[in-house]
């Protein structure tokens, strides 16, 4: 993350949106939301391949500031250890926030992740998922709103280990809670269904892997087994397909 830069930004030139990323200013902090500008027009753009065609919601959004935001289908794994965006209000005692520098997924606060260090095999290792956007759905203050290229909720970390969130989750999930909680438990925390992966497919979501490959993964996986596929080197070469 770079002065709230997501990680679907710094992919465009290998998108063909080449010209789209030459027009982002990253050293302004917090322009995502002001009129007129150039990032601001950015994140209203619309990009087919960020939406999967199962969304059965509106093609964009007045949300944060930014008039038709474009929701996403697809966040980045941010590892099976994080159960909130902020330290302050992490929901499972002993997991960690998206304010933590240390997780061991993929895209997360100022994650530099590089193939070497995917020791449990890149075609074992979640990168990206799909995830259920439901804008307008809230639960105990956490909507389901995930976002592409940039978010003006999201400070800049500048690595320090601070706090420095807020809303990682727009950008990133978490397989420490299974698939599709927000309509398998609907007595979950908010927190916990903002972080989940999940689809509006029956059964299950699209998985991206380090590898390049796509894999369906049902929502019936061992919990123990999908939590592996969200960590890049906790010595677990878990497999989808044993």
């Amino acid at each position: 993350n770079t002065h709230g830069t997501l990680w679907s930004a710094m992919i465009l030139p290998f998108i063909e949106q080449g010209s789209l990323y030459q027009t982002l200013e990253f050293s302004e902090f917090r322009n995502w939301s002001t009129n007129g500008t150039p990032n601001e027009t950015a994140a209203g753009t619309e990009i087919p391949v960020f939406r999967c065609p199962s969304l059965p919601i509106a093609a964009a959004y007045n949300n944060s500031g930014i008039p038709q935001r474009r929701p996403a289908s697809y966040r980045g794994n941010g590892g099976n250890e994080v159960t909130s965006d902020d330290r302050s209000t992490i929901v499972v005692p002993g997991t960690k926030s998206f304010e933590h520098l240390n997780l061991n997924g993929i895209f997360y606060a100022c994650s530099a992740v590089k193939f070497g260090m995917i020791t449990d095999g890149t075609s074992n290792t979640f990168a990206l998922g799909e995830s259920r956007t439901e804008p307008e759905f809230v639960k105990d203050g956490q909507g389901m709103d995930f976002w592409y290229i940039g978010s003006p909720q999201v400070d800049p970390c500048r690595c320090t280990g601070s706090n420095n969130g807020t809303e990682f989750s727009e950008a990133a999930g978490s397989t420490y809670m299974p698939m599709n909680l927000r309509i398998r438990d609907p007595g979950a925390h908010g927190r916990l269904m903002e972080l989940s992966f999940g689809s509006y497919h029956t059964g299950g979501a699209h998985f991206g892997m380090c590898d390049g490959s796509v894999q369906f993964v049902s929502e019936n996986i061992d919990l123990t087994l999908y939590r592996n596929l969200g960590a890049r080197d906790d010595g677990e070469s878990a497999s989808i397909n044993p």
